[in-house]
């Protein structure tokens, strides 16, 4: 091979290799873009999750009032139906007035 030949067998090689190179680099931005848009979806993600467990524990801790409450008013209401079963009892312990 002449000087000629090696010469341009270089400068075909230097292009295809900077050809590569743009090319790899290009993919590499491309998948930083990626990389990028799934981080801010992750971070979402961690939002949305945090965001959910703190309306859970919010709606546990009604239903834990609500429970309490209902438990007071039913005894509530068993105290009641027991002093109107007790005065029923009296009631019909005593005598009638029959004048």
């Amino acid at each position: 091979m002449s000087q000629k030949d090696l010469l341009r067998e270089l400068k075909n090689t230097i292009k295809e290799l900077t050809d590569e190179k743009d090319d790899l680099l290009a993919k590499l931005k491309s998948k930083e873009s990626r990389i990028k848009q799934v981080l801010v979806q992750l971070e979402q993600s961690v939002d949305d999750v945090s965001h959910c467990g703190k309306k859970i524990r919010e709606q546990e801790e009604e239903i834990k009032e609500l429970t309490n409450e209902i438990s007071r008013f039913r005894r509530e209401l068993g105290q009641e139906t027991e002093e109107k079963d007790g005065e029923a009892e009296q009631s019909e312990d005593q005598p009638e007035d029959q004048s």
